[in-house]
This record gives structure tokens, sequence and C-alpha cells, in this order.
């Protein structure tokens, strides 16, 4: 996002109607640096669109405008739960006392019902009351050539008090230290509500908003990890409080000896003014520059990754397994001790579970031996560092070390690919899966005029912008009738991933008798003598990796822009949604414009 200098406040009336065509405008941009997840009820949403109807007032709503990829937007700076509820309303995804909005009432929303967009549900509301909805007046505060920071400014102040905002989202809110990136990034991928990009369209929210059970979008928030274990409450998800543990874990990855945990330690890791503090910010920027933030990131998740894998093995959630005394609270300290202590032993120790099953066995009933686990308030560093390595000692038994390095580069870490693939559920443009290299009919020959129809995709997603990055997943189905198939002919079971279906290639390579180094250079030949222009191809084929994830081989290309468009068979190609457009005549101008000089 780009803003100009000269700060410029205004207030007015904006009628519903106009927001919502700004709405499917894509005009609303939200920036998830700051922004919460949509984390209200349907019943908050009820009581809001009540006060609507009612005539009755309703907060203000602050805006920033912007420019973001070219286009002039609108950045949700306070009240992005209100514009959701209420174009959520237009739209019936919920009823107010069990009635729909009749979407008659506007032509954009008539336009949808008649094109099969959107579907009238029933009973309405009748036609006034709608009209006279669409009508209402919502005080907007717009917020013109606004920087950055005074933006990030302006959120943390609003929410300085506390009331609508937990301690850590106050302290992640426009943060820049090096550690609410790493936070951020793994607590989205855990919940699953990864993005591309810290900006997100408000209209791609609800797809990775945090809801509950009364809503059919979104992430069912009892589908959640942390909930799902019993580690942590919904409602302490609710708040943050999955990011607040995420802080603790890493800040015991990267620090030496263990800082305390609390929420003066917590602070500290935020602050750049606090240098003589053990989670001093300055502290942190120092271990990571020695051991690097995707190393930690690795680490992170191979760690979860293995504590997940097991519990499947397990088959059985981390509360009720590790604890026989249930805590509706979750048992937070429990999995920190836990986490750290594995990690150490895979990272620093380098050993390896004998097996899963062996490793599950160890964990049952783990907490209900001699084990003291202290209760809330804050943690102190040599009781921590007492109890980590009692549980190491407990559990070295069932590890051993590893040579087979081969088996450890090929194993792409569950985590970060389920979070990457989830990223295709808001920006599609920049975004692909293919199922195989060959058709499901005929597995012994490789498609060729499919491979070079992905190559293609890939030059158009360099074309998206001059900073674009794609991603192509070969191995993935995006539907269930695709996975059908595969199962239909080949047997193979594919592995649900929300919407995907991971199926593989395994299957492929058999068939065709190679072996992965062969198939992987061949591939690398293939892209440096097809179609895209020697200097693209060259950077593609660079990016081509395998990886296995929960045993299935994948593949992965990163298509990135360069200086300049590039062109497939002599002609230039964009990506608008997940559809590729020849681009002609006076289009080409247009693309040319995306690349400015440098």
């Amino acid at each position: 996002m780009t803003v100009s200098e000269g700060t410029e406040l205004s207030v007015k009336g904006e009628g519903l109607q106009q927001l919502y065509t700004d709405y499917i405008q894509n005009r609303f941009l939200i920036n998830r640096r700051y922004q919460r997840k949509l984390v209200w009820a349907v019943e908050e949403k009820q009581r809001l669109i009540d006060s609507a109807l009612k005539k009755l007032p309703i907060p203000l709503i602050l805006l920033a405008e912007s420019q973001y990829e070219g286009s002039a937007r609108l950045e949700v700076i306070d009240g992005l739960q209100r514009l959701d509820a209420i174009f959520s309303f237009i739209e019936n995804k919920y009823p107010v006392d069990g009635r729909y909005f009749d979407l008659e009432t506007l032509a954009d929303t008539k336009f949808f019902a008649d094109s099969g967009t959107l579907e009238q549900k029933t009973p309405v509301w009748d036609r006034a009351t709608c009209r006279d909805f669409t009508n209402y007046h919502l005080p907007v505060s717009t917020y013109r050539s606004a920087s950055e920071s005074s933006v990030d400014e302006v959120f943390r102040r609003i929410n300085s008090s506390g009331r609508h905002l937990s301690l850590q989202e106050i302290r992640q809110a426009g943060s820049t230290a090096e550690i609410a990136g790493l936070v951020r990034r793994l607590s989205a991928a855990i919940r699953g509500d990864s993005s591309l990009t810290d900006y997100v369209n408000l209209q791609d929210m609800p797809k990775i908003s945090i809801t509950n059970k009364d809503l059919d979008y979104g992430i069912y928030d009892g589908d959640i990890f942390w909930v799902k274990q019993g580690i942590l409450s919904r409602d302490a998800v609710r708040e943050s409080r999955d990011e607040e543990l995420v802080l603790d874990l890493l800040l015991d990855l990267i620090l030496r000896p263990f800082a305390s945990s609390g929420t003066e330690y917590r602070n500290a890791a935020y602050s750049e003014e606090r240098v003589s503090h053990s989670t001093s910010a300055l502290s942190i920027r120092a271990r990571l520059l020695t051991i690097g933030k995707d190393e930690i990131e690795r680490r992170f998740m191979g760690t979860l990754d293995l504590i997940k894998e097991t519990l499947d093995v397990a088959g059985a959630p981390y509360f009720t397994w590790t604890v026989t005394q249930q805590n509706p609270r979750g048992v937070p300290r429990h999995f920190h001790a836990l986490f750290v202590a594995l990690e150490q032993i895979l990272h620093e120790e380098n050993l390896v579970p004998k097996s899963k099953s062996e490793l599950a066995k160890a964990l049952k009933g783990f907490w209900d031996k001699d084990l003291s686990v202290p209760g809330g308030g804050n943690w102190g560093s040599a009781r921590k560092s007492d109890l980590v390595e009692a549980v190491k000692g407990s559990l070295r038994r069932v590890f051993e070390p590893t040579e087979d390095e081969n088996a450890l580069k090929l194993q792409e870490h569950a985590l970060r690919f389920e979070s990457t693939l989830r990223m295709a559920l808001t920006e599609d443009a920049l975004f692909e899966l293919k199922q195989g290299f060959c058709q499901v009919s005929n597995l012994s020959k490789f498609d060729d005029a499919s491979f070079e129809k992905i190559l293609k995709i890939a030059s158009a997603m360099a074309n998206v912008h001059s900073k674009a990055k794609g991603i192509i997943f070969i191995g993935v189905a995006d539907g269930d009738g695709d996975a059908e198939s595969i199962r239909r002919f080949t047997g193979v079971e594919s592995h649900k991933v929300d919407k995907f279906c991971v199926t593989g290639t395994q299957h492929e390579l058999d068939a065709m008798s190679k072996t992965i180094d062969e198939h992987f250079r061949w591939l690398v030949d293939r892209i440096k003598s097809s179609k895209l222009e020697p200097k693209f191809a060259n950077s593609l084929a660079a990016t081509l990796s395998p990886f296995r994830y929960r045993g299935y081989l994948l593949w992965k290309l990163e298509p990135q822009a360069g200086e300049s468009p590039v062109m497939h068979d002599g002609r230039f190609f964009v990506r608008n949604g997940p559809s590729t457009k020849e681009v002609s005549g006076a289009a080409l101008i247009d693309l040319v414009r995306r690349f400015p000089a440098r």
C-alpha cells in the first residue's frame, strides 16, 4: 500500500447502499498487520442489524484512503466487524428475527440473484423495511493522505484501553518488531487463515475468518488445532491467546537461557526502548541474525508437525491423551513444556522418533506422572528450564539418531504446505493446482500439452504486477470429482485439506518407471526448452522442487515477476482471478505500465 503526504480527515454519513457498491467493487482493503480476525458471532451481527432496522445509531466507521496495486482503495482502520455484519446480512448469509434481506431491493443484489451468485433465502423481510435499511446512513470518517505509520498509530490509540482488543492484539497491531512477523505467520498457519500478503479484500475475509457453528463459511473455531486438542478454549483463541502462546514458544526457541514467561516479558519483545530486558526486541533481533528467521520457522513447524502426527496415531486429542485431569480453560503450559522439550530433542540433539506409535505411547497420561506444571502468573526461567529438562529425560528413550539426510531434505513441513495451500482461498490469481503430469486414464504417458499450459499460467502469474510471486502445486486436485477419478483408476486415496484433495504423483512416476531424481532432471530440461522466454524459463526451472506431504509426492513451481512482462510462445498472458487470458491491443499498454522502470 502507498500513501501520499499531508493528512486530512473528513466525516460524513454514507448510505448502506453506496457502501455495498464499494464493497462489491473490492474497494475495501483489510491490513492484517493490525486487524483482528473476524470473530463476531451471529448474535452480535444480528444485534447490529437490529439497531439499523430500528434506526438506532451505530458507531463510526474509520477508513483511510490509499493506493494498492494501482487502484484507489479504502483501508478499514476501525469497523471491520460492523461492515462485515452489514454486507453479510445483505447477501443472505444469516437472518435477523428469522427473516432474510430481500435481494430484489437493490439492483446489484437482484443481478446476483438472477445470475445465481446469490440465493434468496426465506422467509423475507418486506421490501419497504429492506429499502429503509439500505438507506440507513452510517457515520464514516475518512483519513486522507495518511502514512502507514500514522494509520498504525490511530489503530493502536483507538484500542489502547483494551476494551476492544486483547493485550496480544494491541502488541501485534501494526508492529514492525522482528518477532511480530513470526508470530503473525505461524499463528495464521496453525489456525488455517494464512494469506499471501498482509492485504486482503474485505470480500475475501470471510473465507479465512474464525466463525462459530451457526455460520456455513470460514474456519469453524472448534476445528482449530488449539481448540480441537483442548490446549486453549474457543474464547481464548478469539482473544488471540493462541498468538500469545506462539509468542511464548518462539521466545523459548530463540533466547538462551530461557527467559521468564509473562506479560512484562511479552511486552518487552515488542519494545525498542527496553534494551536491557531479557526479552527485548534488540536481544531477539541479535539472536535471529545468528540463527535465521527461516530456521526458527522450520524448527517450529517441524516440532508442531511431529506433535500433530503423533496425536493422529494416538487417535485422541492432546488434553485427553496426555492429561487425565480436565481443565475447561485448556492446558497451555503443559503443551508449552512438551513443545520446547521436543524441539530441543529434534533440532539441538538431532534425534528423531523411533516411531510415532512409540512416542504416542510415551505421551499417554504423560502429565499424570510426577511432573509439576505451575499455574497462572509469571513462569520463572529456572522452573521452566527444570521442567523442560525433566520432559526431555522422560522422552529421550523413544528417540534415536538419524543419518538419512535425503529423506529429511525431501520432507516438506506439513504446516507450511497446508498454510500455503489455504492461501489459494483468497489469492486465486497467484495460485494454481494441478492433479499431476499425466492424464488419469493414461498414467504411463507424460501429458506434454497440459504441462505447457502450466508454463503459460506461470508466465501469466509473473505478469500480474511487478512484485508478483505465484505458486503452482502439482499433485493436488481442486475438487472431489478429480480425486474420485484418480481413486477409481489408480486406487490412490486422497487426503483432504479444506476443499482441496492431495493425491500426489508417485503413482505417475511408478507408471512411467522414473525415479524422483530422473523426473526432476527431465522436468528442468523440459522447462528450459519450452515456449517461455529463455531468461524466465531458467529462473522458473530453478524454483522446481519435489517434496513429500503425509507420504504424498508433490511438486512446486514459484513463478516470479521480473523487470518487464514475459511472453509464452510469443504472446503475453495475464491472470484474471483463476483464469488465464491473452493480452493484446490497448491492454498491452496497461500491462507494460504494471512494470515501472527501476
